[in-house]
C-alpha cells in the first residue's frame, strides 16, 4: 500500500486534477507501466478505455492542465504529472524514485511540477514495483522496449494483461 499526501500549496491545479481522477475511479486497476529504478515509476493510463477516451484523447474536450509554477523540487518520493510539452498535463503521473531535480535528469528545469509526496510505502511497496518492462538501451544506443502508451490507452487492461502480464497494478485509489 502506498499513501500519498496531496499538497495544493505546491501546485493547486495538479492537486485538484489528481483528486478528481481518484474520485472518478480513473486510477483503479491502472498499471505502473514505466518503472525505471532510481528514476521514476509512472502510472496514469486507465484500465478502462472509455475513461482514457474521456480524459486523454482531445477530440472535443481536451482536459489538459495549464502549466503552473514549480514551488518544490523533484526529490525522491514526490509525485509530478508527466507532460509532452507546454500545457499538456492530463492523467499520467510519476513517483520520483530518486532526486531528479538536478543532474543527470534535470526534471526541475523541464518544469515538472511536484504536487504530492509519498508518506507511506516508499521503502517497501514502491521498491517492489515490477520494472522488467521498462526501457532498455538498444544495440544502436537508443532506448527500446516498454509499453506502447497509445495501445494501452486505446485497449486498456486487455492490451496490458495480454502483453505485459506482470505489471504492478493499483487495486484502488481513494481520498481520505
Amino acid at each position: 500500500e502506498i499513501e500519498v499526501e496531496v499538497r495544493p500549496d505546491w501546485a493547486p491545479l495538479a492537486s485538484e486534477r489528481f483528486k478528481e481522477l481518484v474520485q472518478s475511479g480513473f486510477y483503479n486497476d491502472a498499471r505502473f507501466f514505466r518503472v525505471l529504478p532510481g528514476y521514476v515509476a509512472q502510472f496514469g493510463i486507465a484500465a478502462d478505455p472509455k475513461l482514457n477516451k474521456e480524459w486523454m484523447f482531445c477530440e472535443k474536450n481536451c482536459r489538459a492542465l495549464p502549466d503552473e509554477p514549480r514551488t518544490e523540487h523533484n526529490k525522491r518520493g514526490t509525485l509530478s504529472f508527466a507532460s509532452s510539452g507546454k500545457n499538456s498535463r492530463q492523467t499520467q503521473v510519476f513517483i520520483n524514485l530518486g532526486n531528479n531535480d538536478g543532474p543527470p535528469n534535470f526534471l526541475d528545469a523541464q518544469n515538472f511540477v511536484p504536487f504530492a509526496r509519498v508518506v507511506r510505502g516508499m521503502d517497501d511497496t514502491v521498491k517492489q514495483l515490477n520494472n522488467e518492462y521498462g526501457l532498455v538501451e538498444s544495440v544502436s544506443g537508443g532506448l527500446a522496449g516498454g509499453v506502447n502508451q497509445g495501445k494501452a490507452a486505446y485497449y486498456g487492461a486487455e492490451y496490458l494483461d495480454a502483453t505485459f502480464p506482470k505489471l504492478s497494478i493499483i487495486r484502488g485509489a481513494k481520498i481520505r
